[in-house]
């Protein structure tokens, strides 16, 4: 019989907040919204800047892998993940707008009419801005060390987005990562499951099928 993959180890670790592209959608001039696809559920390499250790993140789509609070209670949209000043705000993500399907997450946001953000609407109108990134922070991964990845993969199955952001290309958290200030960690529970041992479970299958 063969030996059952289980959790070899779990570690808790320090990391910054994430962010990653997404794509705008439907646009509705009279009411100032967009619609967008905040995640697909996608692969993306990382690196993790404490140990160099590079993986496969993945962000698990499942309705009990997601806190939506802050995004469906109203979370701001953001020039370029800037939160300095409320003026740094344009927007703000519809409330109970957030869709999540087995291949992607959606939200609506909805554009200030100040006359500050009336030039940055112009530019998204004319699909000029075109880029949108979502900030997020992850408490917990589950780790497949498997011998068939060339990269660990990473699925996060404990995250929270909390701000959507206009951006002329998705920001390099890991600029700010390798400035060694930690302030603005969170702490993440990484589950790193045993690899298996491929062979053994073919032999035991070919064993059942011979009665």
């Amino acid at each position: 019989m063969p030996a059952k993959t289980g959790i070899a180890k779990t570690q808790t670790i320090d990391l910054f907040p994430l962010c990653l592209r997404a794509a705008v959608q439907n646009i509705n001039d009279d009411e100032r919204t967009v619609e967008l696809v905040f995640s697909t559920g996608a692969a993306v390499e990382r690196m993790d800047w404490w140990t160099g250790k590079r993986y496969l993140e993945k962000l698990s789509l499942k309705p009990e892998h997601i806190r939506l609070e802050r995004l469906n209670a109203g979370a701001p949209l953001l020039d370029a993940h800037s939160a300095w000043s409320i003026t740094d705000q344009i927007g703000v993500v519809e409330s109970d707008t957030v869709k999540l399907t087995a291949k992607e997450a959606r939200a609506t946001v909805r554009f200030s009419k100040r006359k500050s953000v009336e030039e940055i609407w112009g530019d998204v109108l004319e699909r000029i801005i075109r880029n949108v990134s979502v900030g997020y922070r992850v408490h917990k991964f589950e780790e497949d060390v498997s011998k068939g990845n060339a990269l660990p993969v990473r699925t996060a199955i404990d995250w929270e987005p909390y701000e959507i952001s206009m951006v002329p290309m998705p920001a390099d958290v890991g600029a700010q990562v390798r400035s060694g200030d930690r302030s603005n960690t969170n702490q993440c529970v990484v589950i790193v499951r045993a690899a298996q041992d491929e062979d053994r479970i073919r032999r035991y299958r070919l064993a059942l099928a011979r009665g």
